[in-house]
């Protein structure tokens, strides 16, 4: 049986974006649905893809370079308080859903997807409007956000493929670089991220997190690989007990090699 360590992980907050070489996502195959387009609340609709110019989101097709995909666009719920700018733990929870349903699985965690949230402007907020939107961007081996092009919707539905998060070192080596799995690396991310509970609830300890996760991890890790394999370990990634109230109540499953891999070790 693999080894076991419990890690904990350390949520990063907000996103710099930068150009870079946009990543194709080859996987994805495009249907075209003779459903209605979703609304448009605010600026936004999900579906949008949004690229950085000078600073700040501009809409572009899905085909050309961007760095944030729109999945959920909606009004705030009443009594949302009137500070701006808005503190966004109330509508993550939200949020961290709404990557599922778009991504079409359910182990989002487990990807280079990260969600950020978008709000009305200032003068927008002055004026009344109340609304956010939940976008998706990818991180990419600087940290930053990695410009793709394609659309992610449904491109969980066959399981992590390109998306997968992997890191060339140790999930909490610092600096923590993740990479795509098609370069060097010891950390590999497999299916079945673990719920932990309710982000309603008080956050749990880090050994309760890890009595709930580890044996889990190890089971999801031999079956990722088809059995235990010499030089890989099973280890349970559990997010900080600061951000469970935000719904970063999962922990993520992964393989980690003794020495770099280029590729992946399973076929899911």
């Amino acid at each position: 049986m693999a080894g076991v360590l419990a890690l904990v992980l350390l949520s990063a907050c907000g996103s710099t974006v930068v150009p870079g070489t946009p990543r194709a996502l080859s996987s994805v195959v495009t249907t075209t649905s003779t459903e209605p387009p979703p609304p448009r609340v605010g600026t936004y609709a999900a579906g949008d893809c949004l690229a950085i110019v000078d600073n700040a989101f501009q809409p572009v097709g899905c085909e050309h370079a961007h760095e944030a995909e729109v999945v959920l666009a909606d009004h705030l719920p009443p009594g949302f308080p009137a500070d701006f700018p808005p503190v966004p733990t109330t509508v993550s929870p939200t949020c961290r859903d709404a990557m599922g349903t778009y991504l079409g699985g359910p182990d989002a965690e487990a990807t280079r997807l990260e969600h950020r949230v978008l709000w009305p402007t200032r003068e927008q907020w002055t004026a009344g409007e109340r609304w956010f939107a939940c976008a998706l961007l990818e991180r990419g081996p600087d940290n930053k956000a990695a410009r793709r092009t394609g659309s992610v919707r449904g491109a969980l539905a066959d399981g992590l493929g390109e998306l997968r998060r992997c890191y060339a070192g140790e999930p909490l080596d610092e600096p923590t670089r993740v990479v795509p799995c098609d370069q060097p690396h010891r950390s590999e991310a497999v299916p079945g991220v673990v719920e932990l509970g309710s982000h309603t609830d008080p956050a749990p300890d880090y050994g309760t997190m890890m009595d709930r996760s580890l044996d889990r991890c190890v089971r999801a890790v031999e079956e990722y690989l088809g059995g235990s394999r010499p030089g890989v370990t099973a280890r349970s990634l559990m997010p900080a007990r600061e951000y469970w109230s935000s719904g970063a109540t999962k922990a993520v499953c992964y393989a980690i090699t003794t020495e770099p891999v280029t590729g992946t070790l399973g076929s899911r």
